[in-house]
């Protein structure tokens, strides 16, 4: 069972290595080019998808590294709990409505 803990987390050391160089040339080429991406990212048209793209290559490869290093501090998300519903009562018996009645005396 430990070999295949630290098995587990040699990978997860090297996914965390791997996406984070990976953020760091990404961050770095994207500022090191600003003014190349800021003219294809104004074109308009089809490049408009550019910038849209970009984002979710960054959110994906930063989110996975963010990911990954979380888990290596030991820091999870806690588990969702299903839901304890009370038990339904049953419901009391209907009872008659008391009701106003009238008579004569004669």
């Amino acid at each position: 069972m430990g070999q295949l803990r630290a098995a587990k987390r040699k990978r997860l050391i090297s996914k965390t290595i791997i996406f984070g160089a990976i953020s760091i040339a990404m961050y770095s080429v994207f500022f090191m080019n600003s003014a190349l991406m800021m003219k294809y990212f104004t074109r308009g048209f089809y490049y408009a998808a550019l910038p849209i793209l970009t984002v979710f290559a960054f959110s994906f490869v930063h989110g996975s590294f963010a990911s990954n290093v979380w888990t290596l501090l030991g820091i999870e998300a806690s588990q969702k709990r299903p839901a304890v519903r009370p038990t339904a009562q049953p419901r009391p018996a209907r009872r008659e409505r008391p009701r106003a009645r009238a008579s004569l005396n004669t």
